[in-house]
């Protein structure tokens, strides 16, 4: 019972004083909202990448060219007779034009070869994929990514209709998903004939993606594709190659490592900001320990014992901490909700960031509490009653 009188006592001293209690409250609210919501962010836009890295499967080999001649077709046919490839696609790529009889953009313009769209299945927003069907020698269909389709302003009724691919006359069968898959967004599709077309690179690539029958046996293909590369060209295990061999599966798990440590920095940046305000909290009741001297004089006088008096001055700082991380645990994660639709990024709140910002608060409530709760109830009550 003591203990409820000695609550309600500082439930009502916070009530009493509430523009002083709101002004101490702003420093963990502003902490708590940071940490709220940088953390959602880091957790949403590392989720958002992973689903997208994750849509072109944990058991590929991407073989990237350095150079224009560096990888060949040629190439990519003796890769795809190696033990353990299901599927095999090449990329070649370059900057160009797009237009239609409205506007003209540039773009990235990609030539796949026919397995591309069964292996990497994007979502398609209108329309259709390029289709074993549409690889003919003669092709002159083009399929474009969300981004670029925006950038040019293509609806639906556009379907079927011509564009021009750096001057070229193509038709529109499809558009992909801005949900559609990593890197896909800013990009123009057309089948890899249509590519040496435009740009004249043949019979080189810009990448090969080779797919291995299982996730477990994409490590050992990536040593056999090193290996028969480094043989096509003549290149000893020790000489740097004009390509480079990428671990989808160590890719995804680099970038879960680097938004991981972001994060972190991002947590303990506004850690930061969060001991500021206890700090905050610290001085204000410090203040008002020594405003409200007379009156601690008074209460030690009939019969309140340090250990009210203490409890007193804690529960308040606790109170104010815990009110402003629940407010800046509200606020966060508006926040959070606003700039991952102007990002466009996943929304993320984890249990485990409410958990730990309300704990920071309550942590943050009872080490800087302690201080002026125990300088106010050290004061003997003959010098708090003579206090002026």
């Amino acid at each position: 019972m003591r203990l409820l009188g000695t609550a309600r006592l500082a439930l009502n001293r916070i009530w009493a004083t509430k523009v002083r209690s709101l002004l101490t409250m702003l420093g963990v609210v502003i902490g708590v909202a940071a940490i709220v919501a940088l953390t959602s962010i880091v957790d949403g836009a590392s989720q958002g990448i992973n689903k997208s890295l994750a849509t072109l499967g944990t058991n590929q080999l991407n073989i990237t060219a350095m150079a224009p001649d560096a990888l060949s077709e040629q190439d990519a046919n003796a890769l795809a007779e190696l033990d353990g490839v299901s599927v095999m696609f090449v990329q070649t790529q370059n900057e160009g034009t797009i237009a239609t009889d409205d506007a003209r953009v540039n773009a990235r313009l990609v030539g796949v070869s026919s397995q591309y769209f069964a292996a990497v299945k994007p979502d398609i927003a209108m329309g259709s994929y390029l289709s074993d069907s549409k690889f003919a020698a003669t092709s002159k269909d083009v399929v474009f990514g969300a981004d670029a389709a925006n950038d040019l302003g293509l609806t639906s009724d556009m379907l079927g209709k011509t564009v021009k691919l750096n001057g070229q006359d193509f038709r529109l069968v499809g558009v992909l998903d801005d949900q559609a898959g990593f890197g896909t967004n800013g990009r123009v599709y057309v089948t890899l004939d249509a590519a040496r077309k435009l740009f004249s690179q043949y019979p080189y690539v810009s990448s090969i993606v080779v797919q291995a029958e299982t996730p477990e046996a994409v490590d050992a293909l990536q040593l056999a594709s090193d290996r028969l590369l480094r043989e096509r060209y003549g290149l000893s295990a020790d000489t740097d190659a004009r390509y480079t061999i990428t671990n989808q599966a160590s890719l995804i798990a680099a970038v879960s490592s680097i938004t991981d440590t972001l994060g972190l920095l991002l947590t303990g940046i506004a850690g930061i900001s969060l001991v500021v305000g206890g700090i905050g909290i610290m001085n204000i009741m410090l203040v008002s320990v020594r405003e409200r001297t007379r009156e601690i004089g008074v209460r030690r006088a009939i019969g309140a014992k340090q250990s009210n008096i203490l409890t007193q001055f804690l529960i308040e700082a606790i109170v104010l901490s815990l009110a402003g991380g629940v407010v800046g645990l509200i606020l966060g994660e508006i926040a959070a909700y606003f700039l991952a639709i102007i990002g466009d990024w996943v929304f993320s709140i984890q249990l485990e960031t409410i958990l730990l910002a309300l704990g920071f608060s309550l942590v943050v409530g009872v080490v800087f509490g302690v201080w002026p709760a125990r300088t106010a109830a050290k004061l003997e009550p003959i010098d708090a009653l003579r206090f002026e």
